[in-house]
């Protein structure tokens, strides 16, 4: 019971820290009712993601079930769900300003009037400030779903969603469906119901 309350807490603060962006788009004269039967597809396999398609592939049956739609083969589908999966490998630079100290200036003028060492050209502040910058370079994996709506008889695409987010390698396979879960159900939250 302890380890499942872990898991779940968890769960629940890497969804809430997730950086998931999506993006849905549709043709808004298109009738969904219409059509009551689809088919899960996917545009290529040309890499080794097969785990993943599969959660995706049974996250998006089960929701697009509860919308009243019905899960067939592909031969008899109104319309598919055409899926795109792609990770790349992103960079980003961060950069930090840090106040190191402020200390007396003890070799210029202000301090030592009769010093043969004055610099004319330096300030008679008599403090001076150290600053340490620091550059950073990250690398993480960017995942990006997108999911087309393609419609059989009309040979054209009438909803498109897509969803980005940094993929954690961490992740358990209980977190890892969860997560898809959740992209899937933002993802079709508006999606109409039959």
């Amino acid at each position: 019971m302890r380890n499942l309350l872990f898991g779940v807490v968890v769960s629940i603060f890497m969804i809430g820290c997730s950086t998931l962006q999506v993006q849905v788009d549709y043709d808004p004269k298109y009738d969904f009712k219409s059509n009551s039967n689809f088919s899960v597809v996917y545009a290529k396999k040309s890499d080794n993601r097969d785990l993943a398609r599969s959660r995706i592939s049974k996250a998006l049956k089960s929701y697009i079930i509860q919308k009243g739609y019905t899960s067939v083969e592909k031969s008899n589908a109104d319309f598919y769900f055409t899926v795109h999966l792609d990770v790349q490998t992103k960079s980003q630079v961060e950069t930090n300003y840090e106040n190191m100290s402020i200390r007396p200036r003890f070799y210029d003028g202000y301090w030592n009037n009769n010093s043969p060492f004055i610099d004319v050209n330096r300030s008679y502040y008599p403090y001076e400030r150290d600053m340490r910058v620091t550059t950073n370079t990250y690398e993480y994996d960017e995942g990006k779903l997108i999911i087309e709506v393609f419609d059989v008889k009309k040979q054209e695409v009438v909803w498109q969603g897509i969803a980005k987010d940094e993929i954690s390698a961490e992740y358990t396979q209980e977190e890892m469906s969860a997560y898809i879960n959740k992209v899937i159900e933002k993802l079709f939250k508006d999606f109409p119901n039959k």
